[in-house]
């Protein structure tokens, strides 16, 4: 995994305090080699800008006090230190995190256990299960199995399923959606992203929260990268604006692509246990662990913990919010974590990082 930080002029931020903060503190440390490389980077657009989704998504005063997905990781690694090295993060090694959440009482989808028996006798009393490969992210590599009157689909399960098992896969039941959101959710488990930040006293405090539902079809996942749908959730805890993400495009749109069914006023099953659920998980993680974004599954037994991402993207919830993180309050806190992070955080902060992606 690779992490760039690049310095374009500093006049660029002049509207942005968050990277007026992030980058002159860089450029304060930083010696003449590393500043002269960083604005090299910034002048072949490298670690620095906006992706063609994002000015295509984000209105051009989002993006002015915005943070672009190319700039966040830089910054992220400095607010969550402990996410590195990435064997250790249960925020990124999908196996350590069910271990996490087993020891924290933290409610997940049933996970497979090779310790624990064999994948048939798990499978017993299961209809449908989710594969995940381990240290993936955005959905990418999760394959949906199924039982039917003929047997299991695709294939031979058992043996698909044992042999990813021992290769560090992680396997789950696949939930179905809570029934006040079936018909918003057809393809997949529909998710919460809640975003938390440690406040200036020190505990978790929610900063967000998107609604992710699936648009239908053959993928298993919610997620917006890949054509789903990103919905507001207002104050009375009810959906609000919803986008559909159509190539590099992303559609308002009143009612579900498939369904037909009406987003404005649905309410949120859940709300207030998935938010409670998220700042809990965020109180196990110790010390290093500024911000996380939360998937909270939303089921018919309640709300459970999906993932939490170390590095959690910026363009979802700039989108639905309207407002660029440096207005938020999210970016509130990010500016006060970035004033006291220790020095030793900044000196660790190099203009290229390459973390061999765990095998």
């Amino acid at each position: 995994m690779l992490t760039l930080r690049a310095l374009p002029p500093a006049d660029a931020d002049a509207t942005n305090a968050l990277l007026q903060l992030y980058r002159g503190t860089l450029r304060a440390r930083w010696g003449r080699p590393e500043r002269r490389l960083a604005a090299l980077l910034a002048r072949c657009g490298l670690g620095v800008g906006w992706s063609k989704a994002e000015l295509s998504f984000l209105a051009p005063a989002v993006r002015e006090a915005g943070l672009s997905m190319a700039e966040r990781k830089g910054l992220h690694r400095i607010l969550n230190p402990a996410a590195f090295p990435l064997r250790a993060n249960p925020l990124k090694n999908k196996l350590l995190f069910a271990r996490h959440a087993a020891q924290h009482d933290l409610p997940i989808p049933a996970t497979f256990d090779a310790d624990a028996g064999s994948i048939d006798d798990w499978l017993t009393d299961l209809d449908a299960v989710i594969l995940k490969r381990n240290y993936s992210s955005k959905g990418q590599g999760i394959e949906a199995f199924a039982r039917g009157p003929d047997g299991w689909r695709p294939g031979d399960v058992t043996t698909t399923l044992g042999q990813a098992a021992r290769r560090g896969s992680v396997i789950q039941e696949r939930l179905v959606p809570h029934p006040m959101l079936a018909d918003l959710s057809p393809g997949a488990l529909p998710t919460l992203r809640v975003m938390t930040c440690r406040n200036e006293a020190g505990g978790p405090e929610e900063c967000g929260i998107v609604l992710r539902l699936s648009a239908g079809g053959p993928r298993p996942v919610d997620n917006f990268n890949a054509g789903n749908l990103a919905v507001a959730v207002d104050g009375s805890g009810r959906c609000g604006r919803a986008l559909h993400r159509r190539g590099d495009a992303a559609v308002v749109v009143q009612v579900h692509p498939t369904t037909g069914r009406a987003f404005t006023g649905r309410p949120v099953p859940g709300l207030a246990e998935a938010t409670a659920l998220a700042l809990r998980a965020h109180r196990t993680l110790g010390d290093g662990w500024t911000v996380v974004g939360w998937d909270v599954g939303l089921a018919p037994g309640g709300p459970v913990l999906i993932e939490g991402n170390w590095n959690p993207g910026t363009v979802i919830p700039q989108l639905v919010g309207e407002a660029g993180v440096d207005r938020t309050r999210l970016g509130e806190l990010y500016r006060h974590h970035l004033h006291r992070a220790p020095p030793e955080r900044w000196a660790a902060a190099r203009v290229m990082h390459w973390d061999r992606r765990p095998g």
